[in-house]
C-alpha cells in the first residue's frame, strides 16, 4: 500500500500528530507534503487556483504510484478545486480525509460542501457522521476520534506537582476586541474567571497557559505564556488536576465537542476533568479514567476533592494513561483509517514498499566549520560509512527540517549523479499565535536549485547575501543546502562549493530534481517585533496606500472575515480615523456589533452596498469572492488572500 498525504504542515499540532503518526505507521509506504510552502509558491507564480500546487503534486503522482491519497482537510480545504481530484481519481487513486473540526454547524456546513472530493470521510464528530450516514454515505464515512502521538506525549517518572489547577488553551477573543468572542470563547472566559477566584480564596496554585491570556484583565495574573511542546508535557505531568473543558459555541452550554488535548491530557498520566460529554463517555470510563461536571460550582467541588485525594486521583489519572495508551494513539487511528479504505477499495496490485534512502547529514555553519568538515572527509572516509548520499545543511539555521521521500526515484536510477533540489526558507517572529500561524504570516518562498537573489523578500536576501553557503555570479545565486551528492562524491560537491565558481558546480552535471526536501527556519534581519505587531508584509503595505485614499473619498466599507487577517485590518482602520467602516461579516461574531460597527450577515450586502468589501478571509476566500462576484460592478472586492488579482493592477500604481 503506497499513500500520498498533503497537509498544512506549519501548524505544528497537525505536522506533529496526525502526520507523524502516519510517517511511524506507514513508513516507507507513505510520502507526505507540506502545502505551505507550494501555496507560497502559487502566489508567486501568478496565483491560479489549479495552479503551482496542483502541478507539483500532478509531478510526484507521475514520478511514483500510489494507492491512496489522504488529505488532512483543515486549513487547506479550499485550495485544490474539483479539477485536481476528477484528475486524481483519473489515475486510480482514492482518496480519504480526516475531519478534525466538524462541529460547530458552520464547520459541519463548510466541512459538507466538500465531501464530494473525497471516497471515504473520517470525522471526529459522531454528530458528523450521523449526519453523513442519513445522506447516505453508509460504509464511506467513518467516525474516529481525535487521539494523541504517544512520541510526543508520555508519563515522566518522580515528578513533582507544581501546581494544582492548569488549563491550557488559547483566549478566543478578537484581537484588540475584548468582549468579542470567538466559538465557546465567552463561556470558556467567564468559566475560567470564576475558577481562578475560587482558586485565589482556597490557596490553589493556579495557571492558565496559551495565546492571548496575558492581556486579559484578570486572567493575565495567572497566565503562563505559550509553552513549547516539551514544556507542554512537563505541565501536564506537574499538575494535580488538569481543567480541560471543550464547547463547541456559545449559548448553548449542552454543545460540547472532543478535542486533540483530551487524550494529551491521560497520555501524559495527568487528571482530567473536563464539562459532561457523551462522546469521552464511550471512550474513558467515567470517574475511573476521566471525570465530568455540570457547571462551574460542580467543577469546583470536584477540584477541592480530588486536589485532597491522592490516591483516588492518582488512581484515575494512571488508568486514563493506560486507555490512552491501549486504544487511543493516532497509530490506532491511522491504522483504523487505512484498514477501512482497504476494506472499501481494496489493492488492484502490489506496489514494492519503497527503501526510504539512507542519508548523511552534516551541519556547517560558517566557512571555517567547512572547511574543516572538507578535510575530515578527505582524510577520514569512515565518517559516511552506511549512507548512501550525504547532505551538506550548510548556513546559521533555527530550525531544519528535511523529508528525502520524494527523491526515490531519483535516487534509485541516478545512483552516481548530485541532485539540485529545492529549499523552503521562512523567517521566525512574523506570527502572533505560532502555534497556528497563518498562511498568510508566512514570509517564506521556495528556493530554486539557482535563482536570483535580489528577487527575495529583505529577510531572505540579507541572509543569502551574508552567508558563506551561496555562490553568486552574474546575478544568479547558487545555495549548497539545495545539492546533494552521492556518497563517493560529497567531497567534490563540497570542494566545487568552497571554490566560489558557479562554473565549478556546472561541472558537477548535477540532475535538477525541482522537488522541495529541506525546509529551514532563519533569523529575521530586521528588528525584533513583539508578537501584536503588524509585519510590514505585502497585503499591509498595500492597504495603507488604499485605505487613506477610500477615506478621502468618503468610501463606505465592509470587512468580510475578522479573524487572522480581518484582525490586521481592524488595526490598519484604527490607523485612519476618517475612515467609513460600515459593517463587519464574520459566521463566529454571535453579537450585533463589533467594536461600535455593526455585523452583518452576508445576505445584507446587497441592501447595504458598500462602495468596497475588503475580503480578509484566506482558506474560504475564493467561494466567498464567487458567491459575491455578481457585485464586482457596484461594489470594489478587494480578495487579500490573491495578490494577483487585476483589482490590485487596477487600482494602485
Amino acid at each position: 500500500m503506497k499513500v500520498l498525504a498533503l497537509g498544512a504542515l506549519w501548524i505544528p499540532y497537525i505536522r506533529d500528530n496526525w502526520m507523524e503518526a502516519i510517517r511511524h505507521v506507514l513508513g516507507g509506504d507513505v510520502v507526505t507534503v507540506n502545502v505551505g510552502p507550494l501555496l507560497a509558491a502559487r502566489e508567486e507564480y501568478g496565483g491560479q487556483r489549479e495552479g503551482f500546487h496542483c502541478a507539483y503534486v500532478y509531478r510526484i503522482l507521475r514520478e511514483q504510484a500510489f494507492d491512496y491519497l489522504f488529505f488532512y482537510h483543515d486549513w487547506i480545504f479550499e485550495e485544490f478545486p474539483d479539477e485536481f481530484f476528477e484528475k486524481v481519481r483519473r489515475k486510480g487513486i482514492r482518496t480519504a480525509a480526516f475531519h478534525p473540526d466538524d462541529e460547530p454547524e458552520h464547520w459541519y456546513q463548510r466541512n459538507a460542501k466538500y465531501d464530494h472530493h473525497f471516497d471515504l470521510v473520517a470525522s471526529h464528530s459522531t454528530a458528523g457522521v450521523a449526519r453523513r450516514l442519513e445522506a447516505g454515505w453508509g460504509e464511506r464515512v467513518m467516525y474516529l476520534p481525535w487521539g494523541y502521538n504517544p512520541r510526543l506525549f508520555r508519563r515522566l517518572e518522580g515528578v513533582e506537582k507544581r501546581y494544582d489547577v492548569v488549563f491550557v488553551g488559547k483566549h478566543k477573543v478578537f484581537d484588540g476586541k475584548e468582549g468579542v468572542y470567538i466559538e465557546d470563547g465567552a463561556h470558556r472566559q467567564e468559566q475560567l474567571v470564576h475558577l481562578a477566584e475560587c482558586c485565589e480564596r482556597r490557596g490553589w496554585r493556579f495557571r492558565v497557559f496559551g495565546h492571548g491570556w496575558d492581556d486579559h484583565p484578570v486572567i493575565k495574573k495567572y497566565a503562563g505564556g505559550v509553552p513549547s511542546q516539551e514544556d507542554l508535557v512537563r505541565i501536564f505531568n506537574e499538575t494535580r488536576v488538569v481543567f480541560n473543558p471543550a464547547w463547541s459555541a456559545d449559548g448553548d452550554p449542552r454543545a460540547v465537542q472532543t478535542k486533540l488535548r483530551h487524550f494529551e491530557v491521560p497520555g501524559c498520566g495527568a487528571f482530567q476533568l473536563t464539562n459532561e460529554n457523551q462522546e469521552l463517555a464511550e471512550l474513558f470510563k467515567r470517574d475511573e479514567e476521566i471525570v465530568f461536571f455540570n457547571g462551574i460550582d460542580e467543577a469546583v467541588d470536584k477540584i477541592q476533592r480530588y486536589i485532597k485525594d491522592d490516591g483516588t486521583r492518582e488512581s484515575i489519572a494512571l488508568a486514563g494513561h493506560a486507555r490512552a495508551m491501549a486504544e487511543h494513539t493516532l497509530d490506532r487511528r491511522v491504522t483504523a483509517l487505512f484498514e477501512r479504505m482497504r476494506k472499501i477499495y481494496p489493492l488492484r496490485t502490489s506496489l514494492p514498499t519503497a527503501a526510504l534512502p539512507r542519508v548523511r547529514q552534516f551541519r556547517v555553519r560558517d566557512d571555517v566549520e567547512a572547511r574543516e568538515l572538507l578535510e575530515t572527509l578527505r582524510t577520514d572516509p569512515s565518517i559516511v560509512a552506511g549512507s548512501d548520499w550525504v547532505h551538506f545543511l550548510a548556513g546559521d539555521f533555527l530550525d531544519v527540517r528535511t523529508d528525502y521521500a520524494l527523491l526515490v526515484p531519483y535516487m534509485d536510477r541516478a545512483t552516481s549523479s548530485i541532485l539540485g533540489v529545492r529549499s523552503y526558507f521562512d523567517v521566525e517572529g512574523t506570527a502572533r499565535n505560532p502555534l497556528q500561524r497563518a498562511r498568510l504570516e508566512h514570509q517564506g518562498r521556495i528556493l530554486p536549485e539557482t535563482f536570483d537573489v535580489n528577487a527575495f523578500e529583505q529577510d531572505i536576501a540579507g541572509y543569502c547575501h551574508n552567508s558563506f553557503v551561496n555562490i553568486t555570479e552574474d546575478g544568479r545565486t547558487l545555495l549548497l543546502c539545495n545539492f546533494i551528492a552521492p556518497t563517493a562524491r560529497a567531497t567534490e560537491l563540497l570542494s566545487a562549493f568552497l571554490s566560489g565558481r558557479t562554473a565549478a558546480i556546472r561541472e558537477l552535471a548535477p540532475i535538477h530534481t525541482g522537488c522541495v526536501v529541506t525546509e529551514v527556519l532563519i533569523r529575521s534581519v530586521e528588528p525584533a517585533r513583539g508578537p501584536n505587531m503588524i509585519k510590514d508584509i505585502e497585503y499591509v503595505r498595500r492597504l495603507r496606500v488604499l485605505l487613506k485614499r477610500f477615506a478621502a473619498l468618503g468610501y463606505r466599507i465592509v470587512l468580510y472575515g475578522a479573524r487572522g487577517m480581518g484582525e490586521v485590518v481592524l488595526r490598519l482602520v484604527g490607523e485612519v480615523p476618517e475612515i467609513r467602516l460600515v459593517g463587519v461579516i464574520d459566521r463566529d461574531l454571535s453579537v450585533l456589533e463589533f467594536g461600535g460597527v455593526p455585523v452583518l450577515r452576508p445576505e445584507a450586502l446587497r441592501e447595504c452596498a458598500p462602495d468596497v468589501i475588503i475580503l480578509s478571509a484566506a482558506a474560504s476566500g475564493a467561494s466567498i469572492h464567487a458567491s459575491i462576484a455578481h457585485m464586482e460592478a457596484t461594489s470594489c472586492i478587494l480578495p487579500l488572500y490573491d495578490l494577483h488579482h487585476p483589482v490590485w493592477r487596477v487600482l494602485l500604481p
